[in-house]
Order: C-alpha cells, then structure tokens, then sequence
C-alpha cells in the first residue's frame, strides 16, 4: 500500500526519488497520516497542508546536514515520518508514546531543564487591545 513511503527512512532516500514519483510519495504520504492520525488522535490539517512542503524541503535541502526549523510541532508529522520515525507513529499522543507537539518532546528531552507548562490566559484576554494602543470605536479609523 505504501510502495515508496516503506522504502524512506532517511532524507538521502527521497532525494534519490526521480521527481516524477514524488507526487505518489505525497499521495501515500497523506494516506498514511489520514489512517494514522484516525487511529490515535491528533493535528490532521495541519499536516496535511505541510505534506508537499515537507517534501520539498527534503528534496532541495541537504538534510540533516542543512538544518530545517519548523515553528510549531503539529506541523512536523510527515517530517518524522521522512526521517525514519515511521513505525512510532501508532504510538502519538498516547500514554508514554510520541508526543504531539514539539513543545513536549523537548522537555522531555532535556532532563537538566524542569518541564515548562504553557501559561493560559482566560479567553477574554485574546479579544482585548494592548494597553499602549489607542482605543478604537466605532467612528475611529483604523
């Protein structure tokens, strides 16, 4: 079912992909996030709006070497998958299993470092104008 997608496990494998068969690399790619993340749970569209991006990025860059930069982790599924953690994927987001997010990966990964909790502010606070701005009305222009 996953012809192409069972034969990388490392970014040098993608790069040796004519670019003709990446579009079926993209289309295993997804349907291998759609089973996997209906199965466990998770960030589905983000990742996949990040499948050919991911791929791309693979292709072009010499990666690991070069290095990539991803600000959110939820966006990073198909990047673990391309990098050989593939068969971690039935264990996202479940107890003791690969984590969703970036953010929990890491403080796990660095034991000196107490874990972080990312503050929540009350829902009100996200609608509200900074302090140092100018109140706006309804007759103010922006």
């Amino acid at each position: 079912m996953y012809e192409l997608l069972e034969s990388i496990n490392h970014p040098a494998a993608l790069r040796a992909l004519p670019r003709a068969r990446l579009t079926q690399l993209a289309d295993e790619l997804r349907t291998f996030l759609l089973h996997s993340v209906a199965h466990t749970g998770g960030h589905l569209s983000s990742n996949l709006g990040t499948v050919e991006l991911t791929i791309a990025l693979h292709y072009v860059f010499d990666t690991p070497r070069d290095r990539l930069v991803w600000d959110v982790g939820h966006q990073t599924y198909a990047h673990k998958i391309l990098t050989g953690r593939r068969s971690r994927m039935d264990t996202l987001r479940q107890w003791q299993g690969w984590p969703g997010s970036r953010g929990a990966a890491k403080a796990n990964s660095t034991p000196s470092a107490p874990p972080t909790r990312r503050r929540r502010f009350p829902r009100r606070w996200a609608w509200q104008w900074p302090p140092s701005w100018p109140a706006r009305t309804a007759t103010s222009s922006p």
